[in-house]
């Protein structure tokens, strides 16, 4: 009897056919059409090479994608090509069981795999990070009295017509040392025809010591950016920094919130923060640098600007050679962010492992309609003094409202983080101040007024540091979330972050910051005597 010798092709199971003849059909039919229309196939690739060239900024955010999850993309294509081996050569009933487990796989690295991914990113980034402990607060200055979202209400409500939007105001170092607001107008984004036509034509810039902003001409600045934040297609920041990529930005960065700053040379110019993912299979946010957008001048044109942007970048060290950009908040939020969630790490690798959480920490939730951590604060930090980011960071549980960490990042750079551990302190978190601002003032119709973005104020006295957590009584103006305003002349209190105490600060006295501290002296003098 001589034994029947089985060929390659009768080796091969049903799956493997199915895939072969649906594979085959749909090539032949596509390699037909195409020697069919030859002109008309050279024309679709000429316009498809063109569409990918200048259609690149709306196709750069999912390469980036990739690239984040490069070590997860890597795991599921090696698993994917094991399978694909080992079903290869077996009968499509021997193939069920490895095809579920594989489709189990698939399901696991969905809902899994990222928290997994950046479970390590997380740590990685953290033990990359230069972190200097500080022994006490540092000095606060430059205190802001309105919140960031009061602000934004004030000027949609009296300083733009019907046709007009602004960008969300930044807090910022003007070239005259003070502080300001600083936000852009420009066409609304219900106007679909003026976002394609008009360009960002005025820079309001109000100071933030005001109790109440005004928006007249003085705080108005005319200026004529061809690139904005509301702005569509080559118009828009984002799509205009992306063509500026060179093949390594175009994997590894992309453009942050843009701010507006007067340069060295008194010139209102558009600032883009850049995160630059590095690490190459755990890849992690950091500042990339900037670019710098001017203003529509005589050499700008259209071509220029549709296939390669607008923008000079400067590089995280040429940004300490700029006057005007020393000292601000140039960081991306979620370079500020993820630091902030590395420091879950800081009692160990296994801190934030689920159903340990040993000295772990959390960035606490304000309420959705409020400005979130960090807080853009100024503080003096080995006597050198600029705007930080500041975090309050409290336990992983979120009934727990002590202050656990404070994060100070540089706004100018991320060359160091500096922290200081305050568990055996017990200060109050930034959470649990509403509260006892509320129950200080129960004649309060708090169903209106609330406490908004509670940010430390931080003074010595008597040689010794004073913690208070400085908040904003708001109101509610109008419908939409976030929208509230501080009023003409807003009500502040300093809660001390020991104590608890909350001091009321006259609404007559507002313009001195330092009277804030002389009537928390004077309300504080009894807990402090017996200290």
């Amino acid at each position: 009897m001589t034994e029947q010798v089985q060929t390659p092709e009768e080796d091969r199971n049903r799956v493997y056919w199915f895939f072969h003849n649906l594979r085959t059909r749909i090539g032949g039919a596509i390699k037909g059409w195409m020697k069919r229309h030859p002109i008309l196939v050279v024309i679709l690739i000429l316009f498809a090479l063109y569409s990918l060239f200048v259609g690149r900024g709306s196709a750069q955010p999912i390469v980036l994608l990739i690239r984040q999850y490069l070590a997860l993309v890597v795991v599921i294509l090696l698993v994917f090509g094991l399978f694909a081996l080992y079903i290869r050569k077996r009968t499509w009933k021997q193939a069920i069981l490895p095809s579920i487990l594989f489709l189990s796989f698939l399901v696991a690295s969905w809902f899994g795999g990222p928290y997994v991914h950046n479970y390590f990113s997380l740590y990685i980034h953290y033990s990359s990070l230069n972190k200097v402990e500080l022994t006490e607060m540092p000095v606060s200055g430059h205190e802001r009295i309105q919140p960031v979202n009061s602000i934004r209400t004030l000027i949609n409500q009296e300083a733009l017509s019907e046709t007009e939007d602004a960008t969300n105001p930044r807090f910022t170092k003007g070239a005259d040392g003070n502080y300001y607001f600083t936000s852009a107008v420009g066409p609304a984004k219900n106007y679909l025809i003026q976002r394609l036509s008009k360009n960002m034509y005025e820079v309001l810039n109000v100071p933030a010591y005001l109790p109440s902003p005004a928006f007249d001409s003085k705080h108005r600045a005319k200026v004529n950016f061809e690139i904005g934040e509301q702005l569509l297609f080559s118009h828009k920041t984002e799509n205009a920094i992306i063509k500026r990529f060179g093949i390594d930005a175009f994997l590894n960065c992309e453009p942050a919130t843009p701010l507006y700053l007067e340069d060295d040379n008194g010139n209102w110019v558009q600032v883009v923060p850049i995160v630059r993912w590095t690490g190459f299979l755990f890849p992690r946010p950091v500042f990339g640098g900037v670019y710098v957008i001017q203003q529509e001048g005589g050499d700008d044109n259209y071509f220029s600007r549709v296939l390669f942007g607008k923008g000079d970048f400067l590089t995280p060290e040429q940004v300490q050679t700029k006057n005007y950009l020393i000292g601000q908040n140039l960081q991306p939020y979620k370079a500020l962010n993820y630091t902030a969630n590395s420091f879950k790490f800081a009692n160990g690798f296994l801190a934030p492992m689920p159903g340990y959480h040993e000295g772990d920490v959390r960035i606490p939730e304000v309420a959705s309609d409020q400005n979130p951590m960090p807080f853009i604060t100024y503080f003096s930090i080995n006597d050198e003094g600029k705007l930080y980011n500041y975090f309050g960071l409290e336990p992983y549980q979120e009934d727990k409202k002590g202050l656990s960490l404070s994060l100070f990042i540089p706004g100018d750079n991320d060359h160091t983080v500096y922290f200081i551990n305050h568990r055996s302190e017990k200060y109050i978190g930034s959470g649990a101040i509403s509260a006892k601002i509320v129950e200080s003032k129960k004649n309060y119709d708090w169903s209106v007024n609330y406490p908004a973005e509670s940010r430390p104020f931080v003074r010595k006295v008597d040689g010794k540091t004073r913690f208070f957590w400085l908040s904003t009584i708001v109101s509610r103006a109008g419908n939409k979330e976030g929208e509230y305003i501080g009023g003409s002349i807003p009500e502040i209190c300093l809660t001390d972050a020991v104590y608890g105490k909350v001091t009321w600060i006259p609404q007559d006295s507002l313009m001195d910051g330092e009277s804030w501290l002389r009537e928390a002296q004077r309300q504080m003098k009894s807990y402090w005597d017996v200290e």
